[in-house]
């Protein structure tokens, strides 16, 4: 088994593409599998809870140590990235309100172990990165219900405007899929929260109690040792969802509407330009190693957490699935840009 995630954990790239590119075959030659529930089981408990468990939770109480520099990074990170993501939506995604969806759903889900792990990587302020990582997720868990009812209910008005009473989208799909958004009735604050209850809050506890038992029972530097296992299981685990998650049949939407694959590149490359732009400024303002923590906490997304939260979605309404793609398509992007932005820090 170890030998099978260091190998995940150095090819993971080439992985991630390899399992967009199955799922898609999947689709094209047997016409998909149906969404199930048991996706989002799968999500959390292969993706997220051992994602969630290397967080340093003993460092949370240090929090209010540095109220300056998180408030920054939650102004940044909860209106500034998706004031950003509306505007290169309404710019870029007008005509695709589900890959609009997606972009926000990254803007709004920061941190994560990869912060913590490029955070140390390039000399952070280890204490101040996972301070930002946790007062983040926080305040995600709590304001991510109410920005995607807003998002997903103007979204809706947008798709009736558009389609003015003919769906577009069956037209232009023959059929496979009929119009996002539509027959599922108003979008609420409690509809979210609940699939993110079981996707982020029950997998966090269960993070929790599994750090807390093995600090107990084998101590901290026992600990230090096999952490970074859970990490590369979530990234496995995360392999074999993008399988499944590609395989979905609404997705053959992409046969048809191939134009949604660079729409998407072009999208999530302007906001990780302007993103990374503005969290160097900010960096190069903070300085030193808190300034390497506020890039960290600021610029990178918790990706496996949208990918999660993006099946919850298809699990209200399928044809939310092409969200998925430019969620999964951010890997591609974020991964190759904090390995420059490592470097630059280490020169």
């Amino acid at each position: 088994m170890n030998n099978i995630l260091a190998f995940v954990q150095k090819n993971l790239m080439l992985l991630i593409v390899m399992s967009i590119g199955s799922g898609l075959a999947l689709v094209y030659f047997t016409g998909g599998i149906t969404f199930t529930p048991l996706l989002c089981l799968a999500a959390a408990l292969l993706m997220i809870y051992p994602s969630l468990v290397p967080l340093d939770f003993s460092k949370v109480a240090e929090v209010h140590k540095h109220k300056k520099i998180i408030i920054t990074s939650l102004v940044v990170n909860f209106v500034v990235s998706p004031l950003l993501a509306v505007l290169i939506g309404w710019l870029f995604l007008s005509q695709s309100p589900s890959l609009w969806l997606g972009l926000i759903l990254l803007s709004i889900l920061p941190g994560g172990g990869m912060v913590t792990t490029w955070a140390y990587k390039s000399n952070a302020d280890m204490p101040l990165t996972v301070g930002i990582v946790f007062a983040n997720l926080i305040a995600a868990i709590v304001l991510a219900p109410f920005y995607l009812t807003i998002a997903m209910n103007k979204l809706t008005v947008l798709m009736e405007q558009q389609t003015a009473g003919s769906c577009v989208v069956s037209k232009a799909t023959g059929g496979v899929l009929d119009c996002l958004f539509t027959g599922s009735g108003s979008i609420s604050p409690i509809k979210i929260a609940v699939p993110i209850l079981f996707i982020i809050v029950i997998p966090l506890l269960l993070a929790y109690f599994t750090q807390d038992f093995y600090l107990k029972k084998f101590g901290q530097d026992k600990f230090n040792q096999i952490k970074s296992k859970f990490a590369a299981f979530s990234n496995l685990g995360m392999l074999v969802v993008l399988v499944l998650l590609m395989s979905i049949k609404e997705n053959k939407i992409i046969f048809s509407r191939p134009d949604l694959i660079p729409k998407a590149i072009l999208a999530l490359v302007i906001y990780y330009a302007v993103s990374l732009v503005l969290a160097w400024q900010l960096g190069k303002t903070t300085g030193g190693e808190k300034g390497r923590a506020l890039v960290w906490g600021t610029y990178l997304r918790y990706i496996t957490l949208a990918l999660g939260l993006t099946i919850s979605l298809v699990y209200q309404n399928a044809a939310y699935s092409l969200a998925i793609i430019i969620v999964v398509m951010a890997y591609l992007i974020q991964i190759p840009s904090s390995f420059w932005l490592a470097n630059k820090f280490n020169k």
